[in-house]
Formats: structure tokens, sequence, C-alpha cells
């Protein structure tokens, strides 16, 4: 069932120009001035070649950039291994329901340096 769909962990950063406080829906208005996030991104893709791109053209979309990806795993082979948590198999479920083929998977975890 999730064979096409992949997980992937990076960290990103506001496109030039933008700010990455105003990228995030932060809860506290006072909060410090992030630069950047890690987080994992859940990708619908036949080829895991053609996932960098997607991941790139996603977060374009949003304002953001890649700066640098960890790891990309299958889903199928993470599901099968009992390594992801209900929260990531929910949200690749939603994916894979959705007309979309990009989405954030749980949380972004900012840092300012």
């Amino acid at each position: 069932m999730y064979k096409n769909v992949w997980l992937g962990y990076l960290e990103i950063r506001a496109t030039e120009g933008k700010r990455f406080n105003d990228l995030l829906d932060l809860e506290d208005t006072d909060s410090q001035e992030y630069i950047g996030a890690w987080g994992n991104i859940l990708i619908i893709s036949d080829r895991i070649n053609e996932v960098p791109d997607i991941i790139e053209a996603g977060l374009n979309e949003l304002g953001m950039t890649v700066v640098f990806i960890d790891k990309i795993e299958n889903v199928n082979s993470l599901v099968e291994d009992e390594q992801l948590s209900e929260i990531v198999i929910e949200e690749a479920n939603w994916l894979l329901a959705s007309k979309y083929v990009f989405k954030i998977c749980n949380k972004l975890f900012p840092y300012i340096e």
C-alpha cells in the first residue's frame, strides 16, 4: 500500500527574502527568531530519484528551500519494520487519499542557530 510513499528527513530554511518565522504557524507571537527547521516530509513518487525534486518544488511553494536531506526512506519498509508512529501512518494515509504528492509530516522542529 505504501510502496510509492517516501519519508524524507531534512533541514529547511526560508527562501531568500523571506523571514522563516512568517512561514511557521507559531502559537507564541513573541517567539525567538528562527533561521530554519528540521522535519519530516511525506512524498508520493514511483521513483526515489524524483523525490528530491518533488521536495524542492513543494517547499518552494511554501517559501522554503532545502538545506540538507539527511535521508529518504520508503514508508512501506518502515511500516513493515514497525518503525513509524501512528501519527505518521495516519498522515501517509491522508496523503494517499488526497490529490497531493507532498506533505510536511507531523511538525517542524525550528532552530535559532
